[in-house]
């Protein structure tokens, strides 16, 4: 795969420009057509970042290529995670009724009396009472560090998808190619006026 159009075409850079639309719609796709929807965002991603692409002159070669791997790796990885995110997302993130106001209270009883047995027990080297308060606060946010700790886990999957794709431009280079490839790459694409003037 190689890129003569811009560093903003390499694999890397459009499989983020790919993700960041198909985030910005995840929630609102329901499960029933998930994988379809998905598919569908990417192309349309796909089909503008295409035309800039066109514009550069870069070559139909690479852009095929490029295509078919975003679509059939990295577009297949981010629905099943996504997929999975909007499942925990509308489940409260697996927090007892959601995380509203009563159950943190419920939460921050728990950690207040769970602290206080720890104090109480003499073989536990706690000498703190503090240590019971401050298990009683992290009980009363537990829902917030439940969510944060799950969005950052998400956040991270979609950030090596998009470092992987970098990756696998760079090694998958010039190493592979051969001669015809290397021109066919080196060959610019007509522009869409150059294709209407020969029209």
């Amino acid at each position: 795969m190689l890129n003569i159009a811009g560093p903003e075409f390499d694999y890397g850079h459009v499989v983020f420009a790919v993700l960041g639309q198909c985030e910005h719609q995840r929630r609102s796709i329901e499960d029933s057509h998930f994988e379809q929807e998905i598919t569908a965002c990417a192309d349309e991603k796909l089909d503008r970042v295409k035309a800039a692409y066109e514009e550069f002159g870069g070559s139909a070669g690479y852009w095929d290529e490029l295509a078919r791997e975003v679509l059939t790796v990295a577009v297949p990885q981010y629905a099943a995670a996504a997929k999975e995110m909007n499942r925990i997302e509308r489940s409260g993130y697996g927090v007892f009724r959601h995380g509203d106001l009563g159950a943190r209270l419920l939460f921050a009883l728990i950690g207040l009396i769970i602290g206080s047995i720890i104090v109480a027990l003499p073989w536990v080297p706690i000498f703190e009472d503090f240590f019971a308060f401050v298990l009683t606060t992290g009980g009363f946010f537990y829902p917030d560090l439940k969510r944060y700790m799950i969005e950052r886990q998400y956040a991270k999957r979609l950030n090596r998808l998009v470092v992987e794709s970098a990756r696998y431009q760079a090694n998958a280079g010039l190493h592979y190619m051969t001669t015809d490839q290397i021109r066919e790459s080196l060959q610019p694409g007509e522009t869409p006026t150059e294709r209407r003037l020969h029209e």
